[in-house]
């Protein structure tokens, strides 16, 4: 008996769609008239989710990660139409060869095809077919959305500082009194960024709960909204990207009330357009990416997010504390960390010990010891032992002598869960120091590109958390 996995989409757009328990119900009937298994925890389903493209249908991408296992779980995909697997053709056509060169068939219980040649061409006409409707639906969306930006009407959710009610921005009184202060703080002197780490101190969230960084600022600060208009660019998200005076966007006066007066905004628009001309050094080059061997790799200690290059100063610095989210700075000179990574990554393979992230290790490479929870019990040691020299009850060397014993144990189950893992999938530590040596003599080769050693770096790890206080790294191996 044959194991398959069903699909399950359902679009914003519902009026042609079957639910998502409908679809399930005639796949499942499919199924059963055609002896074919499928399991409860092989049933993905994405919920009011475009095809337009793959990147936000995570359950789409958990069915194409298991496809690919060299044990994958079932032997077919099954969908109700074609067009719930994708709507684009091109990306249609790459995951389907990607899932036949695995062994794995889409399969539409509505749309059967025939064996013969002409099945893979009525195919191709289907997909076509549904990219086609998905560019009218899109035309036709756009054009009434440009129709309703011309007669000042709102086509987006309301910005910090309103609410939409019956179709209409509705002032919320106590964002907009952040608004205002926001605009005379920066008229005042205070930069984007202060402003942000200002309102973060003091509790400050939008509607998801989440701080203003300096980005939500600077949107803030360049929103005509806020004056009693509506702006909205039909060919792209401008605003979004940072482009606040595209020629392109739709500015009309609306109907809701504003927050600040025109003239505070005008000074505060003033204002923006004088910094960047004086700090033109230090300004964002539009469309530009800075290709280094670790972008993409390099984490901040404290928040969690990336580093990212800066450019006046040849550093990475923490993305979130310069848009004022984290308050440790973590600027290292890009030689200075990519050198303590090449180090690291050369004592590793001497050592033939690779720290992975317990969170990607597989079920399979579970043994009868969980040395996941054995590491954070031994991580609550620590901490508990930290505790204890902070108020007093250890001396500093009685604290130093029980970090290491248990940073020496951890290490000791981080081996142990290593060699499990590598036992599991069948991965041999000495091939992967190879590898690992290899990707080093690239990096460390002038005449490489640093974006193949980007790309390099990326085969072998997963991330480089950078401690900051302690001008140490650890190192993520993607094993």
């Amino acid at each position: 008996m044959k194991t398959a996995a069903a699909y399950i989409r359902v679009s914003d757009e519902r009026q042609e769609e079957f639910s998502p328990d409908s679809q399930l119900k005639l796949i499942r009937e499919y199924c059963h008239k055609n002896d074919i298994e499928l399991p409860d925890e092989l049933i993905f389903c994405d919920d009011g989710i475009s095809a337009k493209t793959t990147k936000k249908r995570e359950q789409f991408n958990n069915m194409i990660a298991l496809a690919k296992l060299k044990d994958r779980p079932f032997d077919m995909i099954l969908v109700w139409k074609y067009s719930r697997f994708a709507r684009n053709q091109e990306e249609s056509i790459v995951y389907k060869s990607l899932l036949r060169k695995n062994g794995v068939e889409v399969i539409s219980i509505s749309e059967p095809l025939s064996d013969n040649p002409f099945g893979g061409l009525i195919e191709r006409i289907i997909e076509w077919m549904d990219e086609y409707y998905l560019i009218r639906l899109s035309d036709e969306v756009r054009r009434g959305m440009t129709e309703r930006a011309t007669r000042g009407l709102p086509n987006t959710a309301p910005p910090f500082g309103y609410r939409m009610i019956d179709g209409e921005y509705r002032v919320h009184e106590e964002e907009a009194a952040t608004v205002r202060k926001i605009f005379n703080m920066f008229i005042d002197g205070r930069s984007m960024r202060s402003i942000s780490v200002y309102l973060g101190n003091i509790g400050v969230r939008n509607r998801y709960n989440n701080p203003l960084d300096s980005r939500a600022i600077e949107y803030i600060l360049n929103n005509p909204c806020y004056i009693g208009y509506v702006r909205w660019n039909p060919n792209g998200r401008s605003a979004s990207k940072r482009i606040y005076d595209n020629p392109e966007d739709i500015v009309r006066k609306s109907s809701h009330p504003s927050i600040v007066d025109e003239e505070t905004f005008k000074k505060a628009k003033e204002l923006i357009k004088l910094r960047k001309k004086n700090n033109q050094k230090y300004g964002r080059e539009e469309k530009t990416i800075h290709e280094f061997a670790l972008r993409g790799l390099v984490r901040c200690d404290t928040c969690g997010s990336t580093l990212t290059y800066a450019k006046a100063y040849k550093s990475l610095q923490c993305h979130r504390y310069g848009k004022g989210l984290c308050q440790v700075s973590h600027s290292i000179k890009l030689d200075h960390i990519t050198n303590m990574v090449i180090q690291a990554m050369k004592k590793a393979v001497n050592e033939l010990s690779f720290n992975v992230e317990t969170e990607h290790r597989s079920s399979q490479a579970r043994s009868n010891n969980d040395y996941e929870k054995l590491i954070k019990q031994q991580e609550l040691k620590l901490e508990r032992a930290k505790n204890a020299y902070q108020e007093g009850a250890d001396s500093l060397n009685e604290y130093k002598t029980s970090k290491n014993k248990i940073l020496k144990q951890i290490e000791e189950y981080k081996k142990a869960m290593l060699q499990d893992r590598s036992e599991a999938q069948g991965i041999d530590l000495k091939d992967f120091a190879d590898t690992v040596t290899e990707v080093i003599s690239l990096v460390e080769n002038p005449e490489i590109s640093p974006d193949l050693k980007n790309k390099a770096m990326k085969t072998v790890l997963t991330k480089v958390v950078y401690f900051k206080t302690e001008n140490r790294i650890e190192l993520y191996f993607n094993i």
